[in-house]
């Protein structure tokens, strides 16, 4: 029996969108605690920012992280002041 060698992984360089995401919501690590549900919001929230989500705050309630020590309004305000910082913008 013989296997095929793993899938190649294409790692996003620093200056995607995508990357600046993933990186600015891995930083709420002490108000999401759960890896997979801060992966899941990163996801969502590229989805807004690729039009696929038409508001913020549904992209979070999609995502729906449980283990939030915030609400999703007073997250949201933490999810647009981090990325004002980080110069994440909506195009």
């Amino acid at each position: 029996m013989t296997t095929k060698p793993p899938a190649g992984v294409n790692y996003a360089s620093d200056d995607e969108l995508v990357k600046k995401i993933y990186s600015a919501i891995d930083e709420l690590k002490n108000i999401i605690p759960i890896d997979n549900e801060r992966y899941r919001l990163s996801f969502c929230l590229n989805m807004y920012y690729e039009n696929k989500i038409t508001d913020l705050l549904d992209a979070i309630d999609q995502a729906n992280p449980q283990s939030s020590k915030l609400d999703y309004p007073e997250l949201l305000k933490k999810i647009e002041q981090l990325f004002a910082e980080k110069g994440i913008k909506k195009n």
